[in-house]
């Protein structure tokens, strides 16, 4: 994958950990993606100063990954990657997706209006069985709670200021991904399972657009909470 100078930092390391996870190490800790980078993108994660007779730097510079996954970069307010334990982190789905249309990119393939990652179309059932989506389809949005509407964005009263905006990145990722692969067809999320169309992920946003208005005040506290253990 090198030679790719249209490549951001930001998605050099999504298909790094794309390799990851491709070879079945999901999640992966801060190190292995530290390695995984440099070993594919020697030139943006090597270490300055060790160079080889050719000029390839020849060690991975660790701080360079780290200052992208840990804390408030962009890598994961843009809801492409998310954190699962003490230095573990893992693709979110909108990040799988990304990675994917990277990878066709990179493949000089033509990206085409294709099915969804599995994950993907898993991700999007849940929001369509979620309590809020339920309660908004029936007509009973006054019965949404701020503990559903935590659920609806895979976090908790007590997650951190990233995490929230992380997870609203990916749902909003996934659903414009969901839309743009539905058209005006239906796009099916299990080979035996329920098919939905365009009007069905608008519901999605629009229940997005509600809890985000009707919890502001509780979203907001979450905002404010910058702290995060590495």
């Amino acid at each position: 994958m090198r030679g790719n100078n249209h490549l951001t930092v930001q998605d050099k390391l999504v298909l790094a950990a794309y390799r990851l996870e491709s070879d079945g190490r999901s999640p992966f800790t801060a190190e292995d993606l530290v390695v995984t980078a440099w070993r594919d993108y020697p030139d943006t994660f090597g270490l300055a100063g060790y160079q080889t007779p050719e000029g390839t730097l020849m060690y991975p510079d660790s701080n360079r990954v780290f200052a992208e996954i840990m804390g408030s970069k962009p890598v994961r307010k843009r809801g492409l990657l998310t954190k699962v334990g003490q230095k573990m982190y893992k693709l979110t789905e909108a990040g799988t997706h990304h990675a994917t249309l990277l990878a066709q990119s990179t493949r000089k393939e033509t990206a085409q209006k294709s099915g969804l990652a599995r994950d993907v179309r898993d991700y999007i059932e849940r929001l369509m069985e979620s309590k809020a989506t339920c309660k908004y389809r029936e007509g009973r949005s006054d019965e949404i709670t701020f503990f559903d509407a935590c659920l609806f964005y895979g976090i908790s009263p007590r997650s951190s200021a990233i995490e929230l905006q992380g997870q609203v990145a990916n749902l909003l990722g996934v659903l414009e991904a969901a839309k743009a692969a539905a058209g005006d067809d239906t796009v099916t999320l299990r080979h035996d399972g329920k098919r939905y169309d365009g009007k069905d992920i608008e519901g999605l946003f629009a229940v997005h657009t509600l809890v985000h208005e009707k919890f502001r005040p509780e979203l907001d506290i979450i905002r404010k909470r910058i702290d995060e253990r590495k």
